[in-house]
């Protein structure tokens, strides 16, 4: 899909399935709660915060605000921002584009973004977009779907396999999950469209070491049997999770 046509997607599209998805189907999860902890870590008490790609503000950000951080958000999709304000009234949310950010430079402590990298048509420039908005030394944190992953590597491929042939299909397929979310029957199946695209770590790393921005960055991982992170010092291991988080300090 082109780039446009994600952020469309992503903005019009799938963002109500999420309007109910993310706290009805996944909840706070463990992994959720080691995130909060581990943005708490590298920000100072009331920390001004910010969250790209806030969704509801569920779980994350309304955790972080009623710890005492004073939380802003951003979200592409306006239903989404609509749905965070009345959950959470002391959220500063609003409608924006995480590779173009409309914060002065150095205005947070820490910015993070979780469970969304692999939806952003150009992750390098959201990135920097974070960085910029960031005070010196703050730090910026998130995490993506690792590539090197076997499982990972292979059911996105396998998701390409599906969309090449044609537009076809996929149209079809997406006039269905419309109908299921309008109509709010059944769960609709997004597996076949190719919004979702894990990211190679190695590129993330360089990335992050080219920056003028970056002082330093560590590279965790998510322990699939307890949900703990752990620092990760040899990147030949990066194949073995399936999820990373990155956290750079500027």
């Amino acid at each position: 899909m082109a780039d446009v046509d994600r952020k469309t997607f992503m903005r019009d599209v799938y963002a109500d399935y999420w309007l109910q998805a993310r706290d009805k189907k996944y909840g706070f999860m463990d992994y959720d709660r080691r995130l909060c902890e581990l943005v708490e870590s590298e920000s100072k008490p009331e920390a001004r915060l910010l969250e790209v790609a806030i969704g509801t503000g569920y779980p994350i950000a309304g955790f972080l605000a009623r710890a005492g951080h004073k939380v802003h958000g951003i979200d592409i999709s306006p239903a989404l921002i609509e749905r965070c304000r009345e959950l959470n009234p002391g959220i500063e949310a609003s409608v924006g584009d995480a590779e173009n950010l409309a914060f002065d430079d150095g205005t947070f402590d820490a910015v993070y973004c979780f469970h969304s990298t692999w939806y952003f048509p150009d992750l390098p420039r959201v990135i920097d977009e974070m960085l910029r908005v960031t005070r010196e030394g703050g730090a910026v944190l998130f995490d993506i779907q690792n590539r090197s992953h076997p499982a990972i590597a292979a059911d996105y491929e396998r998701r390409l396999r599906q969309i090449r042939p044609g537009v076809g299909p996929r149209l079809v397929l997406q006039a269905r999950n419309v109908a299921k979310v309008v109509l709010r029957r059944g769960n609709p199946n997004w597996h076949a469209v190719n919004y979702e695209v894990p990211t190679d770590p190695q590129a993330v790393t360089d990335h992050l070491r080219q920056s003028p921005a970056v002082q330093n960055f560590s590279v965790l991982a998510r322990n699939e049997s307890d949900q703990s992170l752990a620092r990760i010092d040899d990147h030949c291991t990066f194949p073995h999770y399936p999820r990373l988080i990155f956290v750079a300090r500027r």
